[in-house]
């Protein structure tokens, strides 16, 4: 019997823990795998989200610091360059393993528990009561918890048996890790857009040091394999001489956040909610502030003994004051350039600049952006008033 049981072992359940459990929460965290990080990520963080994840910015997971990106029209002569992030802050490559491993460190010492290679098969909720039968190695358990936090990502069993994702949509997408690339600035990342390249997504360049990159493409048309082995052909001058050292592949939700993620004795985080920044695909922010939200509102809920929706509504609003109308503003934008030609796109890159990526990418100032759309008359209609929508 455990106070508080989080299904999933990412960025959004290990700090779900361990906020769960400072407040002496009899908190569990199961996790599938054997080690955790093992899903496929660019890696890519800004500072504040090593910050968010309370933690002090570490050799032990940090792998190269990034003070720049290159944003590549389909016309690659034309790029936008960003320098530094909105803040002025550098961003990082992390090692992921490594980072949610420091992560969940810090919620052991909080008094989480915490099981690997423990995959739940059913989940069920009665008289105020949630239980999971989980495998853990070759041995069946059934647990029961007053609260259930499903952080268990797109395939989430969580959000599958309690919510409704009727809208809830995935990009595919697939990452090399190569070594030997030659690289012109180690500590810029690189990101290519256009129907021919990868439609309705673009392909990434995040290197690591060393020679060492991330390099992958999420597309939602055609395979995505495709794309990406013929952008790494089409490009000898970094690849070359470069070999692929490793291979991951998993969707990522690119729809925003669902309408519902909590109900009586129940909350969901991170992939399984939405909680993914839809124009980039970004979700280690997002879900560490959600998790951080839902395993503080998940102890006060079992302090006062109130673990309906009522009370765990808490973790919506708080969410959604920092994240809900950003969310909104990506994946608007987002459906905006889903309807522009490379030709357009090519056209754009000589108008935007660094920060108006930065702000329609995360779903910040897009009325600014909009405004300045409106002086260049090919896009005014068709980009900057449905910027400007409600």
């Amino acid at each position: 019997m455990y106070d508080v049981i989080i299904i999933g072992g990412g960025p959004s359940g290990l700090m779900a823990a361990k906020k769960s459990s400072e407040n002496n929460t009899k908190t569990l965290l199961i996790e599938k795998e054997e080690a955790f990080g093992l899903k496929p990520c660019a890696e890519g963080v800004s500072k504040q989200t090593i910050l968010d994840a309370e933690l002090t910015p570490s050799s032990s997971f940090i792998e190269n610091e990034i003070t720049e990106v290159n944003v590549y029209a389909p016309d690659e002569s034309k790029k936008v360059k960003i320098l530094r992030d909105s803040e002025g802050e550098s961003g990082y490559i992390i090692n992921k393993k490594a980072f949610l491993e420091a992560i969940a460190e810090s919620a052991k010492s909080k008094g989480a528990e915490i099981w690997m290679k423990s995959k739940a098969i059913d989940i069920t909720k009665e008289n105020d009561f949630v239980t999971i039968v989980v495998q853990k190695d070759k041995e069946m358990i059934k647990l029961k918890a007053r609260i259930a936090i499903g952080c268990d990502g797109f395939a989430s069993i969580v959000a599958k048996k309690f919510f409704n994702r009727k809208n809830y949509e995935l990009i595919s997408c697939i990452q090399y890790t190569m070594d030997g690339c030659r690289l012109e600035n180690e500590h810029r990342m690189e990101i290519y857009i256009g129907r021919e390249k990868a439609p309705f997504g673009y392909l990434w360049i995040f290197p690591k040091g060393n020679k060492k990159a991330n390099v992958g493409v999420g597309v939602r048309k055609g395979v995505a394999k495709f794309y990406l082995d013929k952008f790494i052909k089409d490009h000898p001058e970094k690849f070359e001489n470069s070999r692929i050292i490793k291979v991951g592949g998993a969707p990522v939700p690119i729809s925003g956040t669902i309408d519902e993620f909590l109900s009586d004795n129940i909350m969901l985080c991170g992939d399984a909610a939405g909680q993914v920044i839809p124009l980039t695909g970004a979700g280690i922010h997002t879900s560490i502030i959600a998790g951080k939200i839902a395993g503080e509102v998940a102890s006060k809920a079992i302090k006062a003994g109130n673990t309906s929706k009522s009370s765990l509504i808490e973790y919506a609003k708080r969410f959604n004051e920092i994240y809900g109308n950003r969310i909104k503003k990506s994946l608007k934008a987002l459906r905006i350039f889903e309807k522009l030609s490379d030709e357009e796109f090519n056209m754009l890159a000589d108008i935007l600049k660094g920060q108006d990526i930065i702000d329609l990418a995360n779903g910040l100032n897009t009325e600014r952006v909009a405004r300045m759309l409106f002086q260049h008359p090919i896009f005014s209609i068709k980009i900057a008033k449905l910027l400007l929508s409600k």
